[in-house]
């Protein structure tokens, strides 16, 4: 893939894993069910209460849709600058100089709770798509440890290392 602007760099890895069809199907049910909503109010309402009705269920319908656009897939990129990873708003960039290690692990659903943008004990996030198994453990500086679902953990983790600078304080097996 190439970037959109000539100003950007390349990406050297980019990757979408995509939400199961059954979470973004029970996402995309919500918009219909809002239509029916703003049918039934514009029937059964008169006046202001009308106005009202349909104005808020405009903006949760409007707000489904934009829910189910941003996840409908994590999105991983690999720069020469950065390593960025989010679900629509919700996301960091990692630039290089941040980033300690990277290993492909197993995701374990019982240390964060559960899947999606998760939250554990000791500086621990995960950012795991239900269904996917693997995927990529990223250490940082500042002590924190994000877990990167992927389908190809193999790959993400290599694009990552590729960027890392040789580890100087003889961790890693890494030269000075």
């Amino acid at each position: 893939m190439t970037a959109s602007s000539s100003d950007s760099p390349a990406p050297i890895y980019v990757e979408a894993v995509p939400n199961p069809w059954w979470l973004q199907a029970t996402i995309w049910l919500g918009p219909p069910a809002v239509l029916l909503g703003i049918v039934s109010t514009w029937r059964e309402e008169a006046g202001i209460s009308r106005v009202i009705g349909v104005g808020l269920l405009l903006l949760l319908g409007a707000g489904l849709v934009a829910l189910g656009v941003w996840l409908a897939a994590l999105r991983i990129e690999v720069t020469a600058e950065a390593l960025r990873y989010r679900w629509g708003p919700l996301g960091a960039t990692r630039r290089w100089p941040e980033v300690l290690d990277a290993e492909v692990e197993a995701y374990r659903w019982q240390t964060y709770g559960g899947w999606g943008l998760r939250f554990a004990s000791g500086k621990r996030r995960a950012y795991s798509v239900p269904g996917v198994r693997f995927g990529v453990a990223v250490r940082t500086r500042d002590g924190k440890r994000t877990h990167l679902a992927s389908r190809n953990p193999e790959a993400l983790c290599a694009a990552i290392r590729s960027r890392l600078a040789p580890a100087s304080d003889g961790a890693g097996g890494g030269h000075e």
